[in-house]
């Protein structure tokens, strides 16, 4: 069953405050002189300030090493709406003053007989953690998940952002919401011939009015909310490892229109509208604890990981058909792919 984790509205602020923080850019200092005016809201009385009184928890912080699970799904209006078709591990050496995105392609086959994508969907976002640990050898201490149906409003509260399109891509199949069980115009019998015709995605495409075409050149582009959630979701117009460096660069635009912004005039509107899509196991106190860990994000070097088949994986076929990755090591042995990512972290 799909997880029902849920934390209060402060709790679910200070988990999206962590991920800006190291995700999107923000300062601790900037963060600091801001939080009482964005967060602690002025009816709320002293007992009830929750992030001056929360109290922190006690965190082992022998190795100084934390890995934070960042998953994007669809959400109820979208089909397959459980699936995690953005999983990137947030590896954050405090040591090294060093902090790693590492995107994980969803087609990755797993030991339970699954793509990874599906896991969440399966036993909830709490067990995605310790699937991808078998896989990638990082412990990872907790999840921040967001659901994309609110995805373009923040883009849009930030009034749009600029990014640096890595390729150029054309995708003639992007999904209209709302059109996915059109007809277009099809008897039942053809319908049916379909069927036994076609499966998957070839089925899909039969269906022409169901789909937009969206077309991106390579280099600087401004996105508004809904451009912005088409280029990270779009699926035919390259590969999900093209994806996956899409993903990164919309992360890079919203940074750079979090710093340049300033004034703040959008920004409560911005982190409403995050607690609403935000689901996390991170209580309150231990955000405040690794807020204080962590340090200043400024003094962090950033890298970047995909595990892609230019690299450590493999296309192939699962034994119904479904297209997947694995390991050029051979199925299920991830050896390679532990070694590749602690290697360039």
């Amino acid at each position: 069953m799909f997880s029902k984790i849920r934390f209060s509205r402060q709790n679910v602020l200070f988990a999206v405050a962590l991920v800006a923080i190291f995700f999107l850019g923000f300062g601790v200092t900037y963060f600091s002189l801001k939080v009482s005016k964005i967060f602690v809201k002025k009816d709320l009385n002293p007992v009830t300030n929750f992030y001056t009184n929360a109290a922190p928890e006690v965190i082992d912080n022998t190795e100084g090493v934390f890995n934070i699970l960042l998953l994007g799904y669809g959400g109820g209006r979208h089909s397959g709406g459980g699936l995690t078709d953005s999983i990137i591990i947030l590896h954050i050496d405090t040591n090294t003053k060093k902090y790693a995105l590492i995107s994980i392609p969803r087609d990755l086959w797993t030991q339970a007989g699954r793509k990874i994508n599906a896991e969440a969907s399966v036993n909830g976002f709490q067990s995605v953690g310790p699937a991808l640990q078998a896989i990638t050898g990082l412990p990872v201490d907790n999840f921040i998940s967001v659901d994309f149906t609110n995805y373009s409003r923040v883009i849009d509260n930030l009034g749009g952002i600029d990014v640096d399109v890595p390729n150029a891509f054309t995708d003639s199949f992007y999904p209209i919401t709302g059109l996915e069980n059109e007809t277009c115009g099809f008897t039942e019998n053809e319908i049916n011939e379909f069927k036994a015709k076609y499966s998957g995605f070839e089925l899909e495409r039969q269906f022409t009015c169901r789909y937009e075409k969206i077309s991106y050149s390579q280099g600087p582009a401004t996105l508004s909310g809904s451009e912005a959630l088409k280029f990270v979701r779009s699926r035919h117009g390259d590969s999900d490892f093209g994806r996956s460096k899409r993903q990164f660069a919309v992360l890079a635009g919203i940074s750079k229109k979090l710093i340049s912004l300033r004034s703040l005039g959008k920004l409560d509107s911005t982190i409403d509208s995050l607690s609403g899509m935000v689901k996390t196991d991170l209580s309150m106190g231990k955000i405040k604890s690794l807020i204080e860990i962590f340090g200043d994000p400024s003094a962090y070097s950033r890298t970047e990981i995909q595990l892609t088949t230019e690299n450590v994986l493999n296309e192939g076929k699962s034994s119904d058909g479904q297209y997947i990755l694995m390991p050029k090591a051979g199925m299920f042995n991830f050896t390679d792919i532990k070694s590749y990512i602690s290697q360039n972290i």
